[in-house]
């Protein structure tokens, strides 16, 4: 894998570099942002224009994050942690189970049990010298 880019790790655990919708945002790929406002509009309950399918990550400027009310975001700001593995809430938070609930979500789960585990400057390393796919 490429260098890790910690602006594009989530408090979630989710690493945004890899994102569908930053990805397709970035690119402009408008068939991606097709789809992907198509599958939340019929499986979130909300509208969604392709238009709107665009993000620079958590830490990035807030009117261009896709989801500027996300409470897991919003949770971690307010509590002065960047990861929610530095709240001592985690591992049994409400807000990260609700999120994680809402959809595929168990490679950031797995993102941050494991640097829970080794911590964040020995998961880059072990990311960084994984193969590139």
């Amino acid at each position: 894998m490429a260098r890790i880019d910690l602006n594009y790790l989530g408090a979630c655990g989710i690493y945004c570099e890899k994102c569908d919708i930053r990805v397709a945002g970035e690119t402009g790929d408008s068939q991606a942002q097709e789809r992907i406002a198509n599958w939340i509009v019929e499986n979130c309950d909300v509208e969604c224009k392709p238009e709107q399918i665009h993000c620079c990550g958590c830490w990035g400027p807030v009117d261009q994050h896709w989801s500027d009310d996300c409470k897991v975001r919003l949770c971690a700001a307010g509590k002065g942690v960047r990861l929610c593995v530095d709240c001592g809430e985690y591992p049994a938070c409400e807000t990260l189970e609700s999120f994680y609930r809402g959809g595929d979500y168990e490679s950031a789960r797995n993102t941050l049990r494991r640097i829970r585990e080794i911590g964040l400057d020995a998961w880059v390393v072990e990311v960084e010298s994984q193969p590139v796919d």
